[in-house]
């Protein structure tokens, strides 16, 4: 299916309604990541590679890059897809989100875009906003250790508005779990400074559903929560709110305002690049875990 651009969604990751061209091939991406390897700030073990627009084009560069490309893997199918429709589903639910796109490379093959938001454009250089993601915080060996009640209380510690960046980790939470993520880890909540010192939780980025990726998937839940990551249900939810100094009557309204969106979410999955069979499986994900929060 084509890829269909927006101009709102295009303006967002450029500054203006470009569709930026991209010479490169899915399979010349590992290539390029091996090449760069060691001079990129970009953790993980998937092929990825630093972006920047020149002109209308966007090129793969060592330092200063405003975006992240993301490939297709061989082992998970859809990928870039996948994360593409889980973001734009975030989006819809009122998170907030870094700007993201599905794009095609030169051979034809979707990718995914994110547009980085610990840089920013001054004058004609590319500067860095101070950003640490949780593992790093909490420090420890393994990415998977530690729970939800550990990334809330780093929250409580470190950010300026604190309440208000608990309330987006609550909904962070119940938006993973809806949409089958079983892989959001200590690095995938991150805390920003912004140029004026504000310190904040990140906007959300990585969301995919983990589930659709791997039927077989162990755990619902990558970190604990209310001490459990399976078999999770509303009340464990309305729990960890309560932990985090969340009312009762907003963590309410959240999980109301998520489950309101049960036919939006139907609808993007249709009307995404997914093939058919993931979209079935996918809403299948969405119903069953939407059923655990009424």
């Amino acid at each position: 299916m084509p890829i269909d651009y927006d101009a709102k969604p295009l303006r967002a990751m450029f500054g203006k309604p470009i569709r930026p061209t991209i010479a490169i091939s899915s399979s010349e991406i590992a290539l390029e990541a091996q090449k760069l390897a060691g001079k990129l700030s970009i953790s993980g073990v998937q092929p990825k590679l630093s972006m920047r627009l020149v002109g209308d084009k966007l090129v793969s560069v060592a330092r200063e890059g405003q975006f992240i490309l993301k490939p297709q893997k061989q082992t998970f199918a859809q990928l870039p897809q996948n994360e593409y429709l889980c973001m734009s589903m975030g989006q819809r639910f009122g998170l907030r989100t870094a700007p993201c796109l599905l794009l095609e490379l030169s051979d034809g093959t979707p990718a995914y875009l994110i547009k980085r938001f610990d840089r920013f454009k001054k004058g004609r250089r590319i500067e860095k906003l101070a950003c640490e993601d949780m593992h790093q915080i909490l420090g420890g060996p393994d990415k998977y250790a530690g729970s939800h009640e550990h990334i809330a209380a780093a929250i409580r510690e470190y950010c300026t508005f604190a309440l208000l960046d608990l309330q987006r980790l609550f909904e962070l939470t119940i938006f993973n779990f809806a949409i089958g993520n079983g892989d959001a880890h200590r690095k995938n909540f991150s805390l920003l400074t912004s140029e004026d010192g504000i310190v904040a939780l990140s906007p959300a980025y990585d969301l995919v559903s983990s589930r659709l990726a791997i039927p077989e998937e162990a755990d619902e839940l990558a970190l604990t929560m209310n001490g459990k990551r399976n078999r999770v249900h509303r009340a464990d939810f309305l729990a960890f709110a309560a932990h985090c100094g969340i009312t009762s009557e907003y963590a309410e309204r959240k999980i109301t305002d998520l489950l309101a969106l049960d036919e939006t979410f139907n609808q993007m999955i249709s009307a995404s690049q997914l093939s058919n069979d993931l979209r079935a499986g996918m809403a299948s994900i969405i119903a069953t875990r939407l059923d655990r929060l009424r």
